[in-house]
């Protein structure tokens, strides 16, 4: 069992979930903290799904938390959704976590905060790194002052070279984007999320207004795509691919000028999800073309003794 002082684990009850919710809506909190999107990570993932909350009856922190269960009695908490979304944390004011949470004998535990500005570069081991757009500014100022000189010419060519992008907020849309997204993770060994994953969030987000997938076609061929999944502060690019061997006419660069256009007016921020300066270079020059105003967010790792002995037998 984890442990935070002062904090309680708790089964959401209806009334907690409102709480929560509002919690969100008022303090910044992302998509990937709200309870649905939880619920459905939790069903896929086959993870035991709690809160972690400084008040049962009057919620001002909340976290997320996963368990997966495995044999000789070990136990894996992560502080976020489980699979390919890349933080949560916790939604509400929080400090000096890591000094106050403790995990059991044979537990392991993985935390991965939400991105911010007033979090200073830690080593790479202790922090992750993203980028956003501020969706306040004009969308001149956007294009002008935010994307880089390189990524507008790059839109630019998309559009003299006949690319167009087209938004799909119902399942048409996955059907023309999972090939192509299914291509990229068996490219990448990743093949454990499957097609349904994707269909319950998306279903689930785009009737709200808070989803869409837009391709990219040059003529009637589908070429690029990607999926959008936000709530009113943050827009995320969750996902997107290309098809493997298409000429790079600058749809890339034309997908997000689009995700952005279609975010601004539906959240505050547009989140680029994600990046790694050693890793992957290749996109995270990419993405800081897109913006360069970077977010850091916290992130660590606890194993005890138990598990990491059990580990070995197992």
């Amino acid at each position: 069992m984890i442990r935070l002082k002062d904090y309680s684990l708790i089964k959401i009850n209806p009334d907690q979930r409102d709480q929560i919710e509002s919690l969100i809506n008022l303090n910044n909190g992302s998509v990937f903290h709200e309870p649905i999107l939880n619920e459905i990570a939790s069903k896929y993932h086959k993870t035991d799904f709690y809160y972690l909350v400084n008040d049962p009856d009057i919620i001002k922190i909340a976290c997320p938390v996963h368990v997966t269960k495995y044999d000789f009695g070990r136990k894996l908490y992560q502080l976020k959704p489980p699979g390919d979304i890349p933080y949560a944390g916790f939604v509400g004011e929080l400090t000096e976590l890591d000094q106050y949470l403790k995990i059991g004998l044979n537990d392991a535990l993985i935390y991965a905060g939400f991105p911010t500005q007033n979090l200073t570069e830690l080593s790479e081991e202790e922090s992750g790194l993203t980028s956003m757009v501020d969706l306040s500014l004009s969308e001149n100022d956007i294009f002008m002052k935010v994307i880089n000189a390189k990524r507008r010419n790059m839109i630019r060519k998309a559009v003299k070279s006949g690319i167009e992008v087209k938004a799909f907020l119902d399942k048409d849309g996955l059907e023309i984007f999972w090939p192509i997204l299914l291509s990229l993770h068996i490219k990448l060994g990743y093949q454990k999320l499957q097609k349904d994953y994707y269909e319950s969030l998306f279903n689930q987000y785009s009737k709200k207004g808070k989803s869409v997938i837009l391709i990219a076609y040059k003529g009637e061929k589908a070429v690029s795509g990607l999926l959008l999944l936000g709530n009113n502060n943050y827009m995320h690019y969750y996902k997107g691919a290309s098809v493997t061997g298409t000429l790079n006419e600058g749809q890339g660069e034309l997908l997000q000028w689009e995700a952005i256009k279609w975010a601004k007016g539906k959240s505050k921020f547009y989140d680029l999800c994600n990046l790694n300066r050693e890793s992957l270079p290749e996109i995270y020059r990419f993405k800081t073309g897109i913006s360069d105003q970077l977010f850091f967010y916290r992130k660590f790792k606890m194993k005890s003794l138990g598990f990491k002995i059990l580990n070995r037998l197992s």
